[in-house]
């Protein structure tokens, strides 16, 4: 799969065509996944690049890493992703000339799909209709996919909810798999070790949906392995540690993962955060959410 950036974006007249998913993609849920699904069969069959045009929004909590994006577009087979930073530039284009410069020219489109509610352009003042029409002028195929429903739209913003609200259920829904955060393992205070639960401890990111703060169950990935996990967002007011970050008891494991990326998926979320009288009370909470993890994952073994 190729990557390319923003002015760097020019297919040669001589190259295949290209069919084109066009839009932003933050949250690659199953909306969206239907849309590239769509596209990817089209240019098969067609013998055109398979192509996502990603938008990176600023100012908008991201749902996904970049690298989580990439990853995901890889495993659906698309042969090139073209990143758009929405500059002044890029936001100022107006529509019609977006289909020109845009998808005609520059990206050497044959085809482009997108959502029923897909907007474009300078103020957004394009939509599905003019899209069509656009595209006409220059020959170009548009295809419309109707959006997911389940119990409202699938959509990006719902999603960013669900997170914020710790409904990890309901993100896994909607997205298709559980929401996640990566980072390298960095040192903590190493207070968990003292109890039997050493935990694996991430910094937020920035710019980020973060995770309702909680007691959470989640899987734990790296170097091509799965654990489950217990993961904590927030502060640990029992050891009087008021900064929020995230941090994971990994069962089953005792290795040492300092200077290490680790991904955690958040399945569900088991309780809020506790004051706890002593050490003592808060290693009995955290073997009673051990057992609750150890039937999640008896759960998944035969889902």
């Amino acid at each position: 799969m190729t990557v390319l950036n923003g002015k760097d974006i020019r297919f040669s007249k001589t190259e295949k065509k290209t069919a084109v998913a066009l839009g932003s993609f933050d949250a690659l849920h199953k909306g969206h996944i239907k849309v590239i699904s769509a596209m990817k069969k089209y240019a098969e069959n067609n013998n055109l690049l398979a192509v996502v045009q990603l938008v990176d929004i600023p100012n908008v909590q991201k749902i996904n890493s970049d690298e989580k994006k990439l990853e995901i577009l890889q495993r659906l087979g698309v042969d090139v992703v073209l990143k758009e930073d929405f500059t002044t530039e890029f936001k100022s284009v107006k529509y019609d000339n977006f289909v020109a410069e845009y998808i005609a020219e520059r990206y050497n489109a044959a085809a482009v799909f997108s959502g029923e509610n897909y907007r474009f352009g300078h103020m957004a003042e394009g939509d599905i209709q003019k899209l069509s029409e656009e595209c006409g002028k220059y020959g170009i195929q548009v295809f419309t996919e109707k959006c997911v429903r389940l119990d409202n739209i699938v959509s990006s913003t719902e999603i960013r909810r669900f997170v914020t609200e710790g409904q990890m259920e309901k993100v896994i829904e909607y997205m298709g798999r559980p929401f996640s955060v990566s980072g390298e393992v960095v040192h903590g205070r190493e207070l968990g070790r003292t109890i039997g639960f050493p935990t694996a401890n991430i910094n937020l990111l920035r710019g980020f949906v973060v995770p309702m703060d909680g007691v959470y169950l989640s899987k734990v990935l790296f170097d091509e392995s799965v654990f489950f996990g217990i993961t904590n967002v927030g502060a640990k007011p029992t050891v009087e540690v008021d900064e929020k970050n995230i941090e994971t008891y990994i069962s089953d494991y005792r290795g040492n993962l300092y200077g290490k990326k680790v991904e955690i998926q958040f399945l569900r979320r088991i309780r809020d955060i506790q004051k706890f009288e002593s050490l003592d009370s808060l290693q009995a909470q955290l073997m009673d959410d051990e057992k609750k993890l150890m039937v999640l994952a008896e759960e998944e073994k035969k889902a």
